[in-house]
């Protein structure tokens, strides 16, 4: 279960997201949620490895190298049953803190 903070917009929801779709490697998740997001989210790939490295190491994901062409390989990235239920803990905690967020921006408030 995610702990419990105000960072309740989480770029590595996005990043699970993906993985729960289909296993990726690291520039095809960036390009994803871009294309996805109409642009409006652009990921650098070099702010995503910390995090996928994170993952890795917590046993949320786990990767693979496969070889592309003749020398080239990519290192795939695949999102194992704890990671799927972090996504489901963090998602779920978004959904709460936008709705709470919601609510209060539609009240009107008096703060005398």
């Amino acid at each position: 279960m995610p702990k419990k903070n105000n960072n309740f917009f989480k770029l590595e929801m996005l990043f699970l997201k993906i993985l729960s779709i289909r296993d990726c490697y690291g520039y095809e998740i960036t390009h994803s949620i871009k294309e996805l997001t109409n642009g409006k989210i652009d990921i650098k790939e070099g702010s995503m490895y910390p995090v996928l490295y994170k993952f890795e190491d917590l046993g949320y994901i786990s990767s693979e190298k496969k070889l592309v062409g003749k020398r080239m390989t990519r290192i795939y990235y695949h999102l194992e049953p704890s990671g799927k239920e972090y996504l489901e803990g963090i998602y779920k905690e978004y959904k709460e803190m936008t709705s709470i967020i919601d609510k209060f921006m539609e009240e009107e408030h008096d703060l005398q």
